[in-house]
């Protein structure tokens, strides 16, 4: 009797996030479904059947995933789950960690707002976590999100319990119309009193008009990087190797077909190489 393989809808993979989703150099992977309704939501699509890019297997999304993997391993970077909210998926998230066999740092950005199984079982995979807050205060939290904080706090208080606050980011962001600096300090004092180490404070740009558009120069900056990350690798495992001077100038993701040859090929040599350096 076979079995339909489990897969998982994407709504997108976005490669060379530069410590903006975790750290090192992270490929983010954007799964379908949510249970909040936030109003000023980045990525609405999560709630509409046509926002799914394509639904994939666990080994179909590693072989999509695996070509940055000397990225991955040489910045201590790795795979980024969001959203929508992953942790929905959290089988299937584990299922892609049995095939993480060079331990990829996994991120996980989640608003813990799911039943208490599914975190139990990411607990076991997930490196670190991104928590979205976006208010301690019950009320404000439920006007935003369209759901009640307690599950939510239910779930940080569990991964607080097994020892994992000193790898756990929250967001909290200030919401025009919603709160304001003092309420995110009560949030951030709250969460400090119970264990919770790290914060990300920001401002949300409600007019979507307002927020910044590609203009192909971040893409310029990470393609530099990327170079300089291939030459240092190469350097260290004592691989002859000159980047192809970047031309292109509307590049919003890194990955110039120069780049990308680039990259094939030193991954060819580096897979070949006995205890290479990463």
């Amino acid at each position: 009797m076979t079995t339909t393989p489990l897969t998982a809808p994407i709504m997108r993979i976005s490669r060379h996030r530069l410590s903006t989703d975790g750290r090192g150099v992270t490929t983010l992977v954007g799964l379908h479904g949510c249970p909040l309704t936030c109003r000023y939501c980045l990525n609405d699509r999560c709630h509409t059947p046509d926002g799914v890019w394509r639904n994939m297997t666990a080994q179909e999304l590693y072989n999509e995933v695996v070509i940055d993997d000397i990225y991955f391993r040489s910045t201590g970077g790795g795979i980024t789950f969001g959203g929508g909210e992953p942790a929905l998926h959290s089988t299937f998230i584990n299922e892609f960690a049995q095939r993480n066999t060079h331990r990829w740092n996994i991120t996980i950005e989640s608003s813990l707002n799911v039943p208490t199984h599914h975190i139990e079982q990411l607990a076991q995979v997930v490196d670190d976590y991104i928590i979205d807050i976006k208010s301690i205060n019950p009320t404000t939290y439920r006007l935003y999100t369209g759901m009640d904080i307690d599950l939510a706090l239910h779930n940080l208080q569990y991964l607080i319990g097994i020892n994992k606050a000193a790898h756990i980011t929250v967001r909290t962001p200030i919401i025009p119309g919603y709160n304001d600096a003092n309420e995110v300090e009560t949030t951030i004092r709250q969460l400090r009193d119970i264990g919770i180490e790290h914060f990300d404070a920001f401002t949300y740009h409600t007019d979507v008009a307002r927020r910044p558009q590609p203009d192909g120069k971040s893409g310029k900056s990470t393609c530099n990087v990327l170079k300089r990350i291939r030459t240092i690798i190469a350097d260290a495992n004592n691989i002859a190797y000159t980047p192809t001077p970047c031309t292109h100038t509307t590049c919003t993701t890194g990955n110039c077909p120069a780049c990308e040859k680039e990259l094939a090929q030193l991954t060819q040599l580096i897979n070949t190489t006995k205890n290479p350096i990463l």
